[in-house]
């Protein structure tokens, strides 16, 4: 799943890479981690304006919730049951983008050990924009990650739950933005693939802790490959065949 981004740039760095104005803009945090069980407040931009990026807090809170009631983890959603549950079915057609500069994914070594953690980022690009939809509740805005089944590469990164961000560039994103109840489900479903070429990213092992909540990783440390190994990746099972075979 995607609880764990990164946003290295400042706000005026992303008002200027997406040409568009930044609305609550006090709200951004620029962090090496961002946890989404901090309930944090990220950049995004929606179908409702998509001529402008907003501060929409990560976790959905359906509108007629309270906080306090809703017990639900809805930092995530995954493609494959979005239209059919409770807590997203009435807002699939919100949908959003949501800028980052990279994710963390963890990795399964040993079930009685803590996982690796992993960090991952587009090789020639600053930003990425991960697929979500939003409520509007109680004065603000709050989203969703929308996830999907891994590629290769994340599957043996993310090993255990194979799932990773839905990652929405180009063409396609620009489709995600059309107005809210102009897209069917079917073709929402057919832009919510994983992502096509593995070739895209950059992946390392980092310092352990991403997942822990009792350790700070909000630290530049966490953006460094581990032990400083230029791509760590390739001690992953899927590599060292990829290496033996050429």
């Amino acid at each position: 799943m995607c609880y764990h981004v990164s946003q290295q740039k400042t706000v005026e760095q992303i008002k200027i890479a997406f040409h568009k104005p930044i609305d609550n803009r006090e709200l951004y945090r620029q962090a090496y981690h961002v946890n989404a069980f901090e309930d944090p407040f990220q950049p995004v931009i929606s179908n409702w304006d998509a001529a402008k990026i907003d501060m929409y807090r990560w976790r959905l809170i359906p509108s007629d919730k309270t906080e306090a009631n809703f017990k639900a983890n809805t930092r995530n959603a995954k493609s494959e049951t979005l239209f059919s549950l409770s807590s997203f079915k009435d807002y699939w057609f919100n949908r959003c983008l949501i800028i980052c500069t990279g994710f963390f994914e963890p990795h399964l070594v040993d079930p009685k050990k803590p996982t690796h953690s992993y960090y991952i980022k587009p090789k020639e690009k600053e930003f990425i924009t991960l697929g979500g939809i939003f409520s509007p509740w109680n004065g603000i805005k709050t989203y969703t990650v929308i996830t999907t089944p891994a590629t290769p590469l994340l599957s043996e990164i993310h090993n255990e739950g194979k799932r990773m961000p839905l990652v929405l560039e180009g063409e396609k994103a620009e489709e995600w933005m059309a107005p809210p109840k102009s897209m069917s489900q079917q073709r929402m479903a057919e832009l919510m693939a994983p992502y096509e070429n593995d070739d895209d990213w950059m992946a390392f092992r980092t310092i352990n802790g991403i997942t822990n909540s009792y350790t700070d990783t909000n630290v530049p440390e966490v953006l460094w490959p581990y032990e400083e190994k230029a791509l760590p990746y390739t001690d992953l099972p899927l590599f060292r065949d990829l290496e033996g075979s050429k």
